[in-house]
């Protein structure tokens, strides 16, 4: 299973898990989307992410859902 964590290193979901590599790339996408009427993500730091700049600064990581349980 795998995780999206933003360019904050905060998963962009709290409940789910993505079963590929592709669906958790999908879902970063979708993230990244959601900022496009403001045209960029603002991170805790105030830095400023362009839109197009999303994805590549967000992380795929492998989990083991059972340990958060």
């Amino acid at each position: 299973m795998f995780d999206v964590l933003s360019p904050d290193g905060l998963s962009i979901e709290q409940d789910e898990y993505y079963p590929t590599v592709d669906e958790a790339q999908a879902a970063a996408e979708l993230f990244a989307h959601r900022f496009s009427a403001q045209g960029f993500y603002s991170t805790f730091r105030w830095e400023r992410i362009p839109v197009t700049e999303i994805v590549g600064r967000c992380r795929i990581v492998e989990v083991d859902p059972e340990e958060d349980e």
